[in-house]
């Protein structure tokens, strides 16, 4: 399939469109440290992994199993969790350097854009960011009832936008839930490894950058 072949490239949201800083990866791995425990930023996505992270409607088991993941001792758990969530008081959200231009040249190559992602609160940071216009439609667990990697609400939004799903792209930065969800639905998934930590190469596009989404996945033949 060529690249003026593809109707739509769907993306994710956190860490593949927009970012919190200080990032919760990076955060982490300071409060970590704080504990005696030094991790590599590959060490901590692994963690976050395991944990569970992203999710749909997993947070209170992921937050819960997040200091053991990271290597936390079980007597030291409650303290770390008090640490960690203080960055909720102090994270603000932006849009990666690339993300604009992205936008620009896939909608001017004639293609519709839309967000899948497990956050329910994405469409709010949109309209925060200034950016909702950019964007067709933003779907989230709260719109059809299910989450990523349930291939449903994939499928359920390529029939709300009327496209087949052999003729979209999915990006996301999560194995789990983007690339076998996307996979599962019929989409072609994209992962998106901005820190290129993700040991995962099951996949085949993968990109560090929507630079390289551009240059390399919309002119690459689809592999179904």
């Amino acid at each position: 399939m060529s690249a003026q072949q593809w109707e739509a490239v769907l993306f994710d949201w956190d860490d593949t469109l927009c970012g919190a800083e200080p990032h919760r990866f990076v955060y982490a791995q300071q409060v970590a440290a704080e504990f005696g425990i030094s991790l590599n930023m590959a060490d901590v996505y692994a963690a976050f992994v395991r944990a569970g992270d992203s999710a749909a409607g997993a947070w209170g088991e992921f937050i819960v199993r997040l200091p053991q993941a990271l290597g936390v001792p079980s007597q030291q758990a409650d303290a770390f969790l008090e640490r960690y969530q203080r960055r909720d008081t102090i994270k603000t959200f932006q849009l990666f350097d690339d993300v604009l231009d992205a936008l620009a040249e896939i909608r001017e190559r004639g293609m519709r854009v839309g967000i899948i992602s497990n956050n329910d609160e994405a469409e709010d940071r949109l309209h925060e960011l200034e950016v909702r216009h950019l964007v067709e439609v933003v779907v989230s667990p709260r719109t059809f009832g299910v989450g990523k990697p349930d291939p449903r609400i994939f499928t359920s939004t390529l029939t709300q936008m009327q496209i087949a799903p052999q003729r979209a792209l999915y990006v996301g930065d999560s194995w789990d839930n983007d690339v076998v969800g996307a996979r599962a639905a019929g989409l072609t998934p994209v992962l998106i490894d901005r820190w290129e930590v993700n040991a995962l190469t099951d996949t085949p596009l993968r990109v560090t950058s929507l630079s390289d989404l551009l240059a390399v996945a919309l002119d690459t033949a689809s592999p179904y």
